[in-house]
């Protein structure tokens, strides 16, 4: 729907003559406050925050104008406007205004008919593509349940069991008969959609054993497999899914749009999710699946009509009603249907396959792009790379486990079978508060701690009812008060309290009168015996909303324990620190840390910075002394992989072999720290638990890491000399492929990180008496002792370690990382686009010293190659063409003509030239002598900037 509708709209700004802007950056607003008359704008108003409504173009051709603009066309010109601003912006008048009559808009609503065109496609898709709709579905199904299985959240029997649950017909290799082969569930396994107080999911699947133990189906999610062993852990993964506004609206999109109705009754899914915080504290689980039924024939043709069905539902609400079309409403990219064609051709696929099998793009790591994609063609190429990536999993599984289990299937039990607890386990109901289950004392949503009188001052209202009597007659309406002004109230205590009936929990729910449309603060209350209501009882709960310091349902039951890095031998000591924090974090001269510098002792005769250079000869000493007589751990047999294996397999195939990985990098490198943010949650799954970084230090860093380990909250020094570290190697120009970024992302994905350097050994220039190798030798010894330490402290587990290459493998005599832990170096490049080569045995680079002589050779186990995406290239060329204060060029980005410029304050400033009626034009309110004004041509324009300052500068290859 929204291709469809981004199509129209762009078509609508071209048919007006405006050029050069991104349809969903046109907002049309509306308002109802401050407005003042204006010569300058082109609707004649001025008018000040805030719109009273606010809709994208694309936003607009579905919903269109009110009933009322309808009827008297000239309203809409009167009441808002278009511009390139949304409801944020400070002003609205001719600085963001988009030169288009909002009647003349209307005009052309009425000349197309964007509802009937939406139908008439979806009529023409589904009888084309519903049997490969559906194939799909079950493809993606397998990919993701071997997925799980190879990352060890399904084990082998649990595997097999939710595999005949719902295609019993599959067996090793999988075939395309068999997708396409219809397969009833089997008795003793129940299959339904999740079902929420009455409102169904269109694609979550729940699969149950006769002992009630659960397995959901989440398709879309990173993590798409959840087993529950009782209704309990079931309930509380359902709070943690809805906490947030943006964890919640990404779950409700697996319901139909119609689930968010409060009519006949209902009071609709949103104010039905409250409620499972309500019915937690009474431990009532009976909003879940209580009216599911259960699906008897082919899993994947429901899951294909369920889609089907909601296509069309949704589309009668959004086109037919005020609904806005949603920001993750996954009904359109029909049009991407055409386009993936040519990926299926090579299996003989007769046509391109829905974009996903269940309605959300879901296979695959381009998942993130199809949901954050910038355009429309990025967002398209999400979903086309991400149905290459499932189907060529399934059909192509040189190292994924589970070819033995799909052979069993058909002798799967239909229990499931206990495997190592995947969460926190949540206890039974306790007895008394005390004996509340910890877990519960970080229960989302409401915290009840008080009872009694306290449980209900917070629900008072200020109504008084006296004289009226509550309702008499039997039924659910007896003992409600129901005055004439509306609403329907309980006396409780002499208070009145405002309540609504939900008919989902079968009674009265007191409800907060500061938000009465809402459950999340709620109470249930009961008519006793005696005539009077009752708050049902509830245990006492602890705790609030937030789940920063939480890990995600899913978790490993091996995390590692929460306790302090231990200090390492050559960290300096803690009173030397504070004097000692400017020179390890790189600042005074190169000269304070040349040993023949003289440091001048302190009024209590202590020295810190003599304490710290023989703290370092100590290093080195005991570096190479170890290098000397140890010898070096046991090395797995390094593989050939095909080049242009799947980064998550090559993640996968390299884990199977050894428990550590080491990354080796030239420290400017963009590749490097992209495979890491982009694939942090695929070694995650891989039970990877730590990240060793060079260039953190233990003894000045690993204390804040610990803390960011725990909050995600990062201290000002942590951050500060994390930005100096990404600025001083040049790392990342447009800011997504850094070292700061790449610590953020290990934090996201529960990645622990670990300085693997201290002071004595990052601080190592100016030592007098040492070999050429003495970095290498110091970082490495010292990286060992680390890792060593770690690993007993916490337990032996997996990692990744970002280092240098000449510290990754033996370099200059000295073994590297990879030797000294028995693990795998990969050596990772940026490549020019359309260049890289994929993973090979590492050819080596030869690097140069200062002055471009060059060093010996560095060489890695593997290299991987990777393109440097196009931000990074347009970012870098900038950084290098505009060097002071006024450079400017004009660009292509996103096919969007744009002026780019170095502001005075040294930073990259990218402003849109818009076009409107032939003429060209920017918007920037600090340049007021050309903001706004029209110039015939882009040279004019260009005339204009030089009179303001700007120096135009010519790009390297335009």
């Amino acid at each position: 729907m929204h291709a469809m509708a981004y199509d129209v709209a762009k078509g609508i700004l071209d048919k007006h003559g405006i050029k050069g802007i991104d349809p969903d950056k046109v907002w049309w607003h509306r308002f109802d406050n401050v407005s003042v008359s204006s010569t300058k704008a082109f609707l004649g108003w001025e008018r000040y925050p805030k719109p009273c409504e606010s809709l994208t173009l694309p936003q607009l051709v579905v919903q269109r104008f009110r009933l009322s603009d309808q009827e008297d066309p000239g309203m809409p010109d009167g009441d808002g406007g278009f511009y390139n601003e949304g409801p944020h912006a400070s002003i609205f008048n001719e600085t963001n205004e988009i030169r288009m009559y909002p009647r003349d808009v209307l005009k052309d609503f009425w000349a197309l008919n964007f509802s009937q065109s939406y139908r008439e496609k979806m009529e023409r898709f589904w009888p084309r593509h519903s049997d490969d709709f559906r194939t799909l579905a079950k493809l993606n199904f397998l990919v993701q349940a071997l997925d799980e299985h190879d990352g060890a959240r399904l084990n082998n029997e649990n595997l097999k069991t939710v595999i005949k649950a719902v295609a019993g017909n599959v067996s090793w290799p999988v075939s395309l008969d068999m997708l396409q082969a219809q397969a009833p569930t089997v008795d003793g396994l129940r299959v339904c959609a999740l079902d929420i107080g009455g409102y169904q999911a269109t694609d979550i699947l729940c699969i149950t054993d006769r002992n009630g133990v659960n397995i959901l189906y989440t398709p879309g999610e990173t993590q798409t497999f959840h087993i529950f062993t009782t209704l309990l852990d079931f309930h509380w993964w359902l709070l943690l899914q809805n906490n947030y506004a943006e964890n919640r609206a990404r779950f409700m999109s697996h319901f139909p749009l119609s689930a968010q109705q409060q009519d006949n009754g209902k009071i609709g899914l949103n104010a039905t999710i409250d409620l499972l915080y309500t019915t937690w504290g009474a431990y009532d689980h009976h909003l879940i699946n209580q009216n599911a039924e259960p699906i008897s024939g082919d899993v994947f043709s429901w899951l294909r009509d369920s889609v089907k069905a909601r296509m069309y539902s949704d589309a009668d609400l959004s086109l037919h009603s005020n609904g806005h079309l949603r920001k993750k409403m996954w009904i359109g990219y029909l049009n991407a249907f055409v386009h993936l064609f040519g990926s299926m051709a090579g299996l003989g696929w007769p046509v391109a396959l829905a974009a996903v099998g269940a309605g959300i793009a879901d296979m695959g790591l381009n998942i993130d792009q199809a949901i954050n994609g910038s355009t429309k063609a990025e967002r398209k190429a999400g979903v086309v790379g991400a149905i290459s990536s499932g189907i060529e999993t399934l059909f192509n599984l040189p190292f994924l486990r589970g070819a033995t289990e799909l052979a069993e299937v058909s002798e799967a039990s239909e229990t499931f079978s206990p495997q190592e607890r995947a969460t926190e386990s949540v206890n039974e109901r306790p007895t008394t508060p005390s004996d509340l289950p910890p877990i519960a004392r970080f229960a989302p949503g409401p915290a009840y701690a008080e009872q009694g009188a306290e449980l209900l001052s917070s629900f008072e209202t200020n109504e008084v009812l006296d004289g009226l009597s509550p309702v008499s007659d039997e039924g659910k309406f007896a003992g409600i008060y129901q005055p004439s002004s509306g609403g329907s109230y309980v006396l409780i205590n002499d208070s009145y309290y405002l309540v609504r009936y939900v008919e989902a929990l079968k009674t009265w729910v007191i409800i907060d009168p500061a938000n009465p449309y809402s459950f999340y603060r709620s109470l249930p209350v009961r008519l006793d015996a005696a005539g009077e209501w009752q708050p049902i009882n509830r245990p006492g709960l602890f705790g609030g909303g937030k789940f920063d310091g939480l890990w995600p349902w899913g978790r490993d039951s091996t995390a590692l324990p929460d306790i302090d890095s231990p200090p390492s031998a050559y960290d300096m000591p803690q009173a030397s620190r504070e004097q000692l924090k400017n020179l390890a974090q790189g600042g005074g001269s190169k000269y304070d840390l040349k040993d023949y510098a003289a440091s001048l002792p302190k009024p209590d005769g202590s020295n810190p910075v003599a304490d710290f250079k023989e703290m370092r000869k100590t290093l080195y000493r005991d570096a190479t002394a170890f290098f000397e007589s140890n010898s070096l751990a046991a090395r797995p047999e390094i593989p050939t992989l095909p080049a242009r294996l799947p980064i998550k397999d090559i993640i996968k195939k390299l884990f199977r072999l050894a428990s550590g990985l080491v990354v080796g990098e030239s420290h400017s490198s963009v590749a490097s720290k992209q495979f890491l943010i982009e694939n942090m949650e695929v070694m995650s799954k891989q039970k990877v638990k730590t990240l060793y970084m060079e260039h953190l230090l233990t003894d000045f860093h690993q204390a804040d890491l610990d803390v960011f380990n725990r909050t995600g909250t990062m201290s000002e020094n942590l951050e500060r000399y994390l930005k100096v570290l990404d600025q001083g190697h040049g790392t990342d120009p447009s800011s997504q492929f850094t070292f700061l970024e790449v610590v953020k992302a290990a934090r996201r994905s529960h990645i622990r990180v670990q300085a693997i350097d201290c002071m004595a050994s990052y601080r190592s220039t100016g030592m007098n008496g040492v070999e050429p190798n003495f970095r290498q030798r110091m970082m490495n010894f010292f990286t060992h002792q680390v890792i060593s330490a770690d690993q007993a402290a916490r337990g032996a587990h997996r990692w990744v370690a970002l280092m240098g290459d000449s510290h990754a493998s033996t370099w200059e005599g000295v073994p590297g990382v990879s030797e000294l832990e028995g693990g795998i170096s990969l050596r990772i490049e940026s490549t020019d686009a359309g260049t890289a080569r994929g993973i090979e045995v590492d050819p080596g680079r030869i690097p140069t010293d200062n002055f471009g002589r060059p060093l010996a050779s560095v060489k890695g186990d593997l290299r991987l190659q990777l393109d440097t995406p196009a931000s990074v290239t347009l970012a870098n060329t900038l950084d290098k063409a505009l060097l002071n204060a006024g450079d400017c060029t004009v660009t292509n980005v996103d096919n969007t003509p744009t002026l780019i410029h170095r502001s005075s304050d040294g930073t990259i400033v990218r402003t849109v030239i818009q076009r409107e009626s032939g003429s060209f034009y920017i918007v920037r309110p600090s340049w007021p002598s050309i903001s706004g004004r029209r110039f015939p041509s882009i040279t004019d324009l260009s005339t204009a900037l030089r009179l303001v300052g700007l120096k135009p500068v010519r790009l390297a290859g335009s």
